[in-house]
Formats: C-alpha cells, structure tokens, sequence
C-alpha cells in the first residue's frame, strides 16, 4: 500500500501535457440563459476563485494588492466571465477563497460546527476563527447563500490533494533531506525513461537516502483522512446549502487534469507563452502512464461530485480539458470552465414550467433530460408527477424504445428480471470495456433499488433517472 501510495504521488508530480484550443463561449447558451439568474454567488477554492500562478511584470503589482485576496472577483476568473456573459446587471458575491476544503466551508455554513482539523484554515485562508472581522464574513457567508438564485461550488482539491502537500511540506521540513533525494531522482531521470521498476526505485531511493521514512508510514493514514472526511463532508456539505436555501439552482463544478498546459496572460488579458510541458514530447510510456493515474485521481476525486448530484439533484458540471499553467486555469481555462457551466445550466422553459419539479429536486436534472429528449412526457402542462408509480413493463419499454427495439406488447405488463437485465446490461456490452461495467452497475441498481422485485413500481422520477444513467453509457 506504502508502495503503490509512493507510486501515485510520483507519477502524479511528474505529469505534464500541452494542448492547445481556442476558447470561446457558446453564444446560443449565452442567449438562452441571459437573465435567467439574478443573485449569482460563487462558493469554492482558489480555481473557483481565481487565484492566478504566473506573475509578469506588467501585472506584478496587480498580484501584490489582489492574488491573495479571499473573497475577491478576479478578472478573467471562470465566475467573471460567467458573470459577464449571463447575469443582466453584471453583479455577483464572490466567497471562494485560496485552500478552501469542504471542511471550512460546513464551517462558514453551519452555527454549531465543533470538528477540529490539524489544517483547519490553513494560513492561505486569510480566516482567523474568533476573529471579529472574519466571524463578519461567516455571517455574509451564510446570508448570501440564503439570498441566491443560483451558485456555482468549486471545491475539492484541497481537501486530499494540497491537503497531502501540507503534509508532506510539513514533513519534508522536518526531516531537511529534500535536496538530497531531489538530486537522486533527478540523475536516476537523467535518461528520460520510465518504467515501474524505474519508479520503484524512487520508493527504494527514498529509503536509502533516509528522506521521508515518517513520510512513507504516514501516506496512507493521510490519503485515508483527506478522502474520507472528504467524501463525509460532501454530502452534509451540500445539505447544509439546501438547508438554507432549498430552491437554489446549484452547479457543482468538477476537478480537471492540471497537467493539461495552457498559455501564460497577464492580468490585462496580454497572450504571453505556451506553458512548457514537464515530459518529454517523445516518451509515450510516460504519457500513457501519466494519463492512467490522472484519470484515476480525477475519477476518485468528482465521484462524490457525480453521486451527489443523483442524490440531491444539483447539476454536476465536467470540466475535463480546461487548460493550466501550473495548479490553477490559465485564461483560456476559466473561460472553458465558464461556458460549461452556462451550457449545463437548467433549460429556463423547464425550471419555471413544472410546479412540481424544481433545480433542487432530487432527480431534476434527469427529468430534464428525458424531457428535453422526448424520452418522457409530463402529466399536464405544468406537471410532470415524479412520484406517480410506473410499472417495470413501462421502464421495459422504454429501454426498448431507446434501444430501437420492438416494445413490450403492453407496457402495463410487468417486465421479468430477465428482461430487464437483458435490455439495459445486453445493450451496454456493445458500448465496450466501459460500457460492460456500467450496464452491468446499472442493472444491479435497478434490481437492487426494488428489492430485486422486478414486478414492484417504481416512480417516475426514479425512471427518468435510470433512463438518463442508462443513455449516458
């Protein structure tokens, strides 16, 4: 485990791609939400601050006044252009801050908050706990989250990322082996190529040069702690959101690959750059292997992200292939992450038509896409009854029809196990590897949800959201 741990990390510090695009919003998105929202509120960490890595001397003074700032609308930021390009009156509360987790954020939201943290607002926070100014802050915190119409929450990867470099920082200063090991790894790199025996022996350098052996036995107990107080926190995170403003529209942005490298800007929008990549262009077992632990980290990383949305009915918004400069967007990147934001945000015609599905309810954005899909229609004109009963021979149908095959012969008839394992696990094995597993997930969640009774009802929210899982694979 200490190994594989030691593994991860490595490869993770080694990653490094370039990729290159033009990034532009989505006008017709733009005209479809112009106006939608009127109290926009931006909640999260510094990506979804806008907390900028590269410095220039034309914007040096500008980062001395602005890029530690907490709570402060950077220009350029994906909350910025947001902003800009769909809120009429160009207003917005900005409460992100550098090294937010979901920990201080159930801080700021909860009154009674009594769990204790070694990193508990850590010194980028710019937060002093008693503080009277900052205990202000909490107060507008909360009330504005209260007063929003609609918020954007990018948070995460402080939690088990930066978070394990606390950690590490903490420890490597303790032991003050770093420039040794550095040295080492760095000449055992000097041929550029690598393999797994290759990254064991970095573990096995890092024991030989006696660097970080507290490190090593720490690892897992750490990596355990940042994601499972990260996955916990999560969801009482987001209830405690809901709990002060049940009705919001919530877009919860996702963690992207930061070694996807962009251009360097200044801070007046000056293209400097390209961000030279940390691989060599020519090593492809490096890329493949880089690429590999990356997926892993981001799947580990959005996972809560994914359920909760199913869960909560928020909207989980992916942002893979926003462009970096090191750990936060270049400019290209924020305004990538912006305009899938805006692309995801419910369809307004949907979100005020049906009085009994609202953004906010459990399974909105999957009634929104079986409806805008015409996989579904509603009950009335101004109902949709996402707990009317539906029979397993209506679902069976359904999947018959999107599957393009002939439909039960009543769909009031109840569909058996068989048949509905056959239509949603059958047709996901022609989807691939992939597509294999998810159905096979899919159709145990189905089975599992009612009791493994096929012939049991389920509801029409239920439905819709079995029908969009099962389109997406």
């Amino acid at each position: 485990m200490k190994k594989v741990l030691a593994i991860l990390l490595t490869l993770v510090m080694l990653s490094g791609t370039f990729t290159c695009f033009a990034a532009e919003l989505n006008a017709d998105a733009v005209n479809t939400h112009k106006g939608q929202f009127k109290n926009y509120v931006l909640l999260g960490d510094s990506v979804a601050s806008g907390y900028r890595d590269e410095v220039t001397e034309n914007d040096e003074l500008f980062n001395e006044a602005n890029q530690e700032t907490t709570y402060y609308r950077v220009p350029g930021s994906y909350a910025d252009v947001l902003t800009k390009a769909i809120i009429e009156d160009n207003t917005m509360t900005a409460f992100a801050g550098p090294g937010f987790r979901t920990i201080e954020i159930r801080y700021m939201l909860e009154d009674d908050f009594d769990e204790e943290d070694d990193y508990m607002f850590h010194p980028s926070h710019l937060y002093v706990v008693g503080d009277p100014a900052s205990e202000e802050i909490r107060t507008a915190y909360k009330k504005s989250v209260a007063d929003a119409d609609l918020i954007t929450l990018g948070v995460g990867g402080n939690d088990w990322g930066a978070y394990l470099g606390w950690v590490v920082s903490d420890i490597m200063e303790k032991e003050h082996v770093s420039d040794k090991y550095v040295q080492m790894v760095a000449d055992l790199f000097e041929g550029n190529i690598i393999d797994i025996s290759t990254i064991e022996k970095i573990v096995e350098i890092a024991h030989i040069a006696g660097v970080l052996p507290e490190l090593i036995q720490t690892l897992p107990e750490t990596l355990e702690y940042g994601l499972t107080t990260f996955y916990k926190n999560w969801d009482i995170m987001i209830e405690d959101i809901y709990a002060l403003n049940p009705d919001v529209t919530l877009m919860v942005v996702g963690m992207s690959d930061n070694s996807v490298k962009g251009k360097y800007y200044s801070y007046d929008g000056v293209e400097g750059e390209a961000v030279p990549s940390s691989l060599p262009a020519d090593n492809e077992a490096i890329a493949s292997a880089v690429s590999t632990v990356v997926e892993f980290v981001m799947t580990v990383g959005n996972t809560p992200m994914i359920e909760g949305a199913k869960k909560f009915g928020y909207t989980y918004v992916d942002t893979k292939g926003a462009t970096y400069v090191d750990s936060h967007p270049d400019a290209d990147g924020h305004i990538y992450i912006a305009n899938k934001i805006i692309e995801a945000l419910p369809d307004p015609e949907i979100s005020t038509k049906y009085d009994d599905v609202k953004p906010g309810h459990k399974y909105y954005s999957a009634i929104e896409y079986v409806l805008m899909n015409g996989i579904m229609s509603a009950t009335s004109d101004t109902t949709f009854s996402p707990d009317a009963n539906l029979t397993s021979g209506q679902l069976n149908a359904a999947f018959n029809a999107i599957n393009g095959t002939s439909a039960s012969e009543s769909s009031t008839k109840d569909a058996t196990v068989i048949e509905l394992f056959t239509n949603v696990f059958g047709s996901s094995i022609k989807k691939g590897f992939m597509g294999f597993f998810k159905g096979l997930a899919l159709s145990y969640k189905i089975l599992a949800d009612n009791d493994f009774k096929a012939t049991d009802s389920i509801t029409r929210g239920e439905a819709a959201n079995y029908i969009k899982a099962f389109c997406e694979i």
